[in-house]
């Protein structure tokens, strides 16, 4: 009778088990299909209507940015790449940004320094007057450069035209240094 008793046991042990095992499947089931249901409800709703901005002016001068979240299009299409690369993209920002070096850097560097070697006290107003003359025939002059030399790059093309600066600012104040002004 003892091996009948321990039979029992084991049997109950076993009963209980696959007891436990339904009631854990059951409450997956239920669970599937909770999930199952609420993936049905969203992928029914609508989605959130697009938003569209046809055109976007702005002046760096008055534009200040705290938060920036959301996805940007700017027209880049795969087929339009397909005839462009990338860099296309960047070539006028680059210009732009070689002019700026040339206009707030190179220029007033080359005012200042050649003035300070000639030992001349120009007046703020004589200073702003040359490095605005200067500035204003930049974009012009690089453009000329781009196209006379396509296959110069922008950092090449900005060597040369920071040349070009360094021998008119040397021309035009030994110039003024040895004549005075005019």
């Amino acid at each position: 009778m003892n091996s009948n008793y321990n039979n029992y046991i084991n049997y109950n042990d076993w009963n209980t088990w696959i007891q436990q095992m339904m009631q854990q499947m059951k409450e997956q089931q239920q669970l599937i299909e909770q999930l199952t249901q609420k993936i049905e409800h969203l992928q029914s709703q609508e989605p959130p209507p697009r938003t569209v901005i046809e055109k976007i002016e702005y002046h760096f001068d008055q534009l200040k940015i705290e938060t920036l979240e959301g996805t940007l299009q700017i027209g880049l299409t795969p087929q339009g790449m397909a005839e462009n690369g990338i860099e296309d993209l960047y070539t006028g920002q680059m210009e732009d940004f070689e002019v700026e070096k040339l206009m707030n850097d190179i220029v007033p560097k080359h005012v200042d320094e050649y003035s300070a070697s000639l030992n001349l006290n120009l007046t703020k107003d004589h200073r702003e007057k040359i490095i605005n003359d200067i500035n204003q025939q930049l974009p012009e002059r690089f453009m000329l450069y781009k196209q006379q030399n396509p296959n110069l790059n922008n950092q090449l093309i900005t060597e040369r035209i920071s040349e070009e600066i360094r021998n008119s600012v040397t021309q035009y104040l030994d110039k003024y240094h040895k004549e005075g002004p005019q």
